[in-house]
């Protein structure tokens, strides 16, 4: 069994560049590798049906490695499904690692990324590998380049509150989210943002509550995503006001991710609940750490 981690994306100014894994939940994978060529994969609980990330990434990394063969794989995900939580690219990681580990093949830590994020199509409609890397490679994960793929990453010592609403998702919601997206971005607007991802990139690096705090504001996407999330403007202030650091998006949400310490982590946690409460919003809200990506899980790669 191999497992990986969820994962919030964007954190304010990264969008689509940085992600954190955290160990708020994770999703296991189970693979037998035999003959013959092609791909079986049973979902347990949430099934997303024939076309999805999990056998697509499987797909993809055969054409990465030259060859087939012939795959079993369970996944078991226990990562909320369309929370902004990263659960697709979850499971597809987890489902490649654990292969490559059983088959015993050589695969590089870029080649499952590479494959995890094209899988990512079947559930967001394009490609994305912000969740991927993170869940593979563990800490914060930095998409330096899409073509050709390079990521870096980091394992930053810091804290986060992660709430997760109990709220009907948003069909397509990915794709729904992305559409509001602005074609165009305002000059002044486009230095804020430079500045804000660059605080962001060198805080999740150093550990630095402030500078990450200072990244994770975003004027560009999340005031146009903000209305769309039930609840969010409540959740964010009120854990503001109880002490966290910064608050925001978890990917395109509905959940939200709060930068806090340890002196105020179980006020943040509370406020955010009561938020939620008030809106008449059931959620689970967890206090969580960056932790280790798939790769570590199945022994490819060192802590």
């Amino acid at each position: 069994m191999v497992r990986a981690p969820s994962t919030s994306a964007n954190l304010g100014s990264g969008f689509d560049v940085v992600a954190v894994a955290h160990d708020a939940y994770f999703a296991d994978a189970y693979v037998n590798v035999g003959s013959g060529c092609g791909v079986h994969v049973k979902f347990q609980g949430y099934d997303p049906g024939s076309d999805n990330t999990v056998t697509r990434a499987f797909e993809r990394l055969f054409e990465i490695l030259g060859r087939c063969w012939g795959v079993e794989a369970a996944v078991n995900n226990k990562i909320p499904v369309a929370r902004g939580l990263g659960s697709s690219g979850a499971t597809a990681v987890a489902a490649l690692a654990a292969f490559v580990r059983e088959a015993g093949v050589s695969a590089s830590p870029q080649a499952i990324i590479e494959a995890a994020g094209l899988g990512e199509a079947a559930a967001a409609g394009s490609p994305h590998f912000d969740n991927v890397a993170a869940a593979a490679l563990g800490g914060a994960a930095i998409v330096l380049s899409t073509q050709p793929l390079e990521v870096s990453h980091f394992f930053p010592r810091l804290l986060f509150a992660v709430g997760v609403p109990d709220v009907p998702p948003l069909r397509e919601k990915t794709r729904v989210m992305r559409e509001l997206l602005p074609r165009e971005v305002a000059f002044r607007a486009y230095v804020t943002q430079l500045a804000r991802v660059s605080a962001l990139v060198i805080g999740l690096a150093t550990s630095d509550y402030r500078l990450v705090a200072l990244g994770m504001r975003d004027d560009v996407i999340e005031p146009l995503r903000a209305p769309y999330i039930r609840g969010y403007a409540r959740v964010k202030m009120y854990a503001l006001e109880a002490g966290a650091h910064a608050v925001t998006i978890s990917g395109a949400g509905p959940s939200v991710i709060a930068l806090v310490d340890d002196k105020h982590s179980d006020a943040v946690r509370a406020a955010i609940e009561r938020a939620y409460a008030e809106e008449g919003i059931k959620a689970e809200v967890k206090i969580a750490s960056p932790t280790h990506g798939a790769l570590y899980y199945a022994g490819l790669s060192p802590p």
